[in-house]
C-alpha cells in the first residue's frame, strides 16, 4: 500500500471506536494488512504513536525495540513485571533483557535487538 493512502486511512482509523461495519470494511481490512505486511507503514504509524505519547525512540535500535520497550511501561514509567505480554525490559543502567514470567522479577540478559541484530551497548 502507498504510504500517502495508509496515513489517509490511519488518519480514519487509528485511535477512534469503529462500527462493525467499518471494521468489516475493505479498507480496514487493507489498512491492518498494510500495519502488519508494510515496514514503511509499520515504520510510520510506530514512529507516530510514540512521537504522540513522549517517547524517545530514536535512541533505540529499531522502531520495534522502542515500541516494545514502551509497552513494557506503564503510565509512570515503570516496568511492568507482572505483565505476562512484556516480552523486553531495558533499565536504567542501559541492560536490556527477556523477562522469565514465572512471578518474580527473573530476566535473560540479552545483548543483541531480537529484531534487528544490533549490538545492544550499555
Amino acid at each position: 500500500m502507498e504510504l500517502e493512502k495508509f496515513k489517509d486511512l490511519h488518519a480514519r482509523f487509528f485511535g477512534k471506536s469503529l462500527s462493525e461495519e467499518v471494521v468489516q470494511s475493505e479498507e480496514y481490512d487493507a489498512y491492518v494488512d498494510a500495519i502488519h505486511e508494510d515496514e514503511a507503514c509499520y515504520n510510520w504509524a510506530t514512529a507516530e504513536k510514540l512521537k504522540s505519547r513522549g517517547f524517545d525512540y530514536e535512541n533505540y535500535c529499531c522502531l520495534m525495540m522502542a515500541d516494545k520497550v514502551y509497552q513494557s511501561l506503564d503510565e509512570d514509567g515503570e516496568i511492568r513485571y507482572s505483565d505476562v505480554d512484556v516480552v523486553i525490559n531495558k533499565w536504567d543502567e542501559g541492560l536490556y533483557g527477556i523477562p522469565i514470567h514465572d512471578g518474580g522479577t527473573s530476566m535473560i540478559i540479552i545483548n543483541y535487538c531480537p529484531w534487528c541484530g544490533t549490538k545492544l551497548s550499555k
